[in-house]
């Protein structure tokens, strides 16, 4: 066994600098001690009408280049595979972009959420997704966010997680999903639900694959 029970993974994906380049962030949701509801189309449209507003909003603080344009729900069994015929997909009717025209990163850089757990620490206590496109102000005395806007962004992604609760074709909740290790795996994986979101002040890199942004360089001879 991989996960300690079936578990729904939701990706949020989307493109950026005139597609040049692709996004995706996600989280889990299922339940600490059962195995997951395939989340229905119902579902997943309302985590896309969720998202949208988040995405959209100014004081999410995500750049203007780049666009929401697909969630994707996948029931995954406890070894880890897709479930065949649980896969939902949602898409915008119209294009869903960033609110920030200012403060352009290049797109490695990322905001980390953290998703936190009751457990004071070990396995399925904390978790991580990297929102897209950040383009909150930095400060120049110390290189760190303003802490309005990170409390601003923190609210609406507490609103974005808050309208999923309850929602027709969502039975699950918000769970980390630790994988199992060791000789007995099984024994091992753990799920728990996440109580707290938290979003700090620093943007972080995020490795990513290039999808087309194709590197032009310029050379000089030297004497």
């Amino acid at each position: 066994m991989v996960y300690a029970h079936a578990v729904t993974r939701v990706t949020l994906s989307g493109t950026m600098f005139g597609a040049a380049e692709e996004w995706s962030t996600g989280f889990f949701m299922g339940q600490e001690g059962s195995d997951a509801t395939p989340i229905d189309q119902g579902g997943a449209d309302a985590i896309r009408d969720a998202w949208t507003t988040f995405f959209s909003a100014s004081g999410s603080y995500i750049n203007t280049a780049y666009k929401f344009t697909q969630v994707k729900t996948a029931l995954i069994d406890a070894n880890g595979f897709t479930v065949d015929g649980s896969q939902q997909y949602s898409y915008p009717t119209a294009t869903v972009s960033g609110n920030t025209g200012t403060n352009t990163l290049p797109p490695q850089c990322s905001l980390v959420v953290t998703l936190l757990s009751d457990r004071p620490r070990g396995r399925a206590s904390k978790g991580r997704m990297y929102l897209p496109g950040i383009s909150a102000g930095i400060q120049s005395s110390n290189g760190k966010l303003f802490a309005t806007d990170v409390n601003s962004i923190a609210d609406n992604l507490k609103t974005f997680f808050d309208a999923l609760v309850g929602q027709v074709g969502i039975a699950d909740q918000l769970i980390l999903a630790a994988k199992g290790v060791g000789l007995t795996p099984a024994l091992t994986a753990q799920n728990d639900y996440v109580e707290t979101i938290r979003v700090g002040d620093v943007v972080d890199t995020q490795r990513r694959r290039r999808n087309g942004l194709v590197e032009t360089y310029t050379s000089k001879v030297l004497l």
